[in-house]
């Protein structure tokens, strides 16, 4: 590609991987590139896999950051100003040190991870997307593009170390059957021979770094998902989180006039069949008038729209309309 035709950087920033893609403003994917957490909630070395993310995917197009266009970044970690958790423009200074790279001073976007989600699972509609991964956030968009988030009713369903978190209280308060087939694997992660030794190593690992508890907790969630149907402990962690996605859902649907209210599921948790299903058969329990629906695309595809629109945005001519942005190729 040309470095006369302009592009944009899209990036998608979680906590357990950033993903950065270069698009034309058609949309057309030029190149991408994928490095460790982005997020500063959960990874120290946030800003350092950002900027490899960045700069792979312009050494595999070979371009300039000098030439970007605009920047359209969904990380994790970023205050939505609505959300009660804010607190104020200085809690998301920290972007100016993550994406203030060298050369990279054109237009830019940047907004909480669960935006982008949102609107490249449902391509702009009204509705509400439940992100859950490495972290957690239950979104609705309505009509008028209003942002409400569940938590802004003191409500917080939970993300892979959660479901964890769930099944662990299970087996520490001794429901587990000895044949469950949960327990192995969960002993065999966290170097225990048996129930006792688990909870001495789990109190060793609560007093050690943050990030690396969350990270440990978090990476046993796919043992979970897997044994669903085979564990009654890992059922029962799984219907729990569920149904706390559930209430969350429940909360925000009011909000949303459409009739159903679409709700699409992002995220390596969100995703699996074991959790999709669970709160599937929650929804349709609970009569929400919200009925799952599959993601339209992903949130780097999010991201990319967010970029476009903002790159027109700023060669826009006074007064004029820059236009919609394109699919994602």
């Amino acid at each position: 590609m040309s470095a006369a035709q302009p592009f944009v950087i899209a990036v998608d920033a979680g906590g357990t991987h950033t993903r950065v893609g270069l698009l034309d403003l058609d949309g057309r994917l030029i190149a991408q590139h994928r490095a460790g957490g982005g997020s500063p909630t959960h990874n120290h070395d946030a800003a350092r896999n950002v900027e490899q993310a960045i700069r792979g995917a312009l050494r595999t197009a070979g371009l300039r950051i000098e030439d970007a266009a605009a920047l359209g970044v969904g990380t994790s970690g970023y205050e939505r100003a609505g959300s009660t958790q804010h607190r104020g423009d200085a809690a998301n200074a920290w972007v100016e040190e993550v994406y203030g790279l060298p050369g990279l001073d054109c237009p830019r976007v940047i907004v909480n991870d669960a935006v982008i989600a949102h609107r490249g699972a449902l391509e702009g509609r009204a509705g509400i997307v439940v992100v859950a991964g490495t972290g957690s956030m239950i979104l609705a968009i309505d009509e008028q593009g209003t942002e409400i988030e569940s938590g802004q009713f003191g409500h917080y369903a939970g993300a892979a170390r959660h479901l964890v978190h769930e099944a662990l209280h299970r087996i520490l308060a001794e429901e587990a059957e000895a044949e469950d087939l949960l327990l192995p694997r969960v002993l065999e992660h966290f170097d225990a021979r048996d129930v006792a030794g688990l909870r001495r190593a789990l109190l060793v690992l609560g007093a050690q770094d943050r990030n690396e508890a969350k990270r440990r907790h978090g990476a046993l969630a796919p043992a979970v998902t897997e044994l669903a149907g085979s564990s009654l402990v890992a059922d029962a962690a799984i219907a729990q989180l569920a149904a706390k996605t559930v209430d969350g859902i429940a909360l925000l649907a009011p909000m949303v006039a459409a009739d159903p209210v679409p709700v699409a599921l992002v995220g390596s948790l969100a995703q699996t069949e074991a959790f999709s299903r669970a709160v599937g058969r929650r929804l349709r329990e609970r009569g929400t008038g919200a009925v799952l629906v599959p993601a339209a695309a992903d949130p780097l595809h999010g991201a990319a729209l967010l970029a476009i629109a903002c790159a027109r945005s700023a060669t826009a001519p006074a007064g004029g309309s820059p236009g919609g942005p394109a699919g994602m190729a």
